[in-house]
């Protein structure tokens, strides 16, 4: 878990100054459920890969794909 966390917080890092707006308020809710919440490992291993996906999306200019996205994901993991 503790690992998950670095990885995550690692991945934010890196990615923070090149998303901005609404991806970067999206991926902070869905950090903080996958830090905070108990799931099962294939509910979490495809939200993980929904993040991933986002971040690549909104990096490349698709805010709108990755905000969809992370929408589905904030949907699947019970996050408003």
């Amino acid at each position: 878990m503790k690992a998950l966390a670095l990885a995550l917080a690692l991945t934010a890092a890196a990615s923070g100054p090149a998303l901005a707006g609404p991806c970067q308020d999206e991926l902070q809710k869905i950090d903080t459920a996958l830090e905070t919440k108990e799931l099962q490992p294939e509910q979490r291993a495809q939200a993980e890969d929904m993040r991933n996906q986002a971040v690549q999306l909104c990096g490349a200019g698709n805010e709108q794909e990755g905000v969809d996205v992370l929408t589905e994901a904030k949907a699947m993991l019970g996050v408003e």
